[in-house]
């Protein structure tokens, strides 16, 4: 070996990315992310990095859940009694009892009830959290959402709460995190990504598309990714789609 050749930088690291399409009032999302994290915390044996990125998607429509401020006091939606109107008390109460099972199965705390509220606001901040700390960020305040949607029964739509949640996370401080989401910052840039999503044939969360090859719709295993992923790390180029069926929340 040549004096030139022992100071050759060695190659970088390759990166994984992951788009993970989501919303927060979505349970197989909750469990979807838990079931991801999981995954990639196996694969640290791997000579690659993930960079894994949360998009926006809305499952609640302006008619079911406005959304408007709420008044002090108001009754707000709770996700059971949504359920049933949405899909029936039999087929509402078999969901749930899949949803029990899968959160228990992958080691999540999910309450009896939780509030139904639109996930706008929070995409916004989640969007920011991602621009201005990447994955990291982003991922901290994924957790405190989804825990707070669903072992919580907290308001994913509060204002205050989502502040606190800003602030906790080191994205801003609270006074400014109030600003921001009493504003209109990236809030085209959520709108353009919900479009982007339903355009490309996305209409049921949790949707997954992996090193721009994989496509996955719907709640999958730890297993399912680690297989994936341990796959695509360890083969230089891959031309397969992998596609499941979506289930809906």
């Amino acid at each position: 070996m040549s004096d030139s050749d022992s100071t050759l930088s060695p190659e970088p690291q390759r990166t994984i990315k992951i788009i993970f399409i989501s919303d927060y009032v979505c349970a197989f999302c909750y469990i979807g992310n838990k079931s991801l994290k999981d995954a990639i915390a196996a694969c640290r044996d791997l000579d690659v990095r993930f960079d894994v990125e949360f998009r926006p998607f809305t499952l609640l429509c302006q008619s079911s859940v406005p959304e408007v401020p709420k008044v002090k006091g108001e009754k707000v939606p709770n996700r059971r009694d949504y359920l049933v109107r949405k899909l029936g008390k039999e087929q509402a109460e078999s969901k749930w009892k899949m949803i029990e099972e899968l959160t228990q199965k992958a080691g999540l705390p999910l309450a009896e009830d939780g509030i139904v509220a639109r996930s706008t606001l929070a995409h916004r901040l989640s969007v920011k959290a991602y621009k201005v700390g990447g994955q990291a960020m982003q991922g901290h305040l994924n957790d405190i959402l989804f825990k707070a949607a669903f072992a919580d029964c907290q308001d994913v739509s509060d204002v205050e709460f989502l502040a606190d949640a800003a602030e906790k996370v080191g994205l801003m401080d609270k006074t400014e995190a109030i600003t921001f989401l009493q504003d209109t910052d990236c809030k085209n840039c959520v709108n353009q990504m919900i479009d982007a999503a339903r355009a490309s044939g996305v209409n049921g969360v949790p949707s997954i598309i992996i090193d721009g090859k994989w496509a996955l719709n719907g709640v999958q295993s730890t297993e399912c990714y680690l297989q994936i992923l341990r796959k695509i790390a360890q083969s230089s180029s891959m031309t397969e789609c992998a596609s499941v069926v979506s289930v809906e929340s």
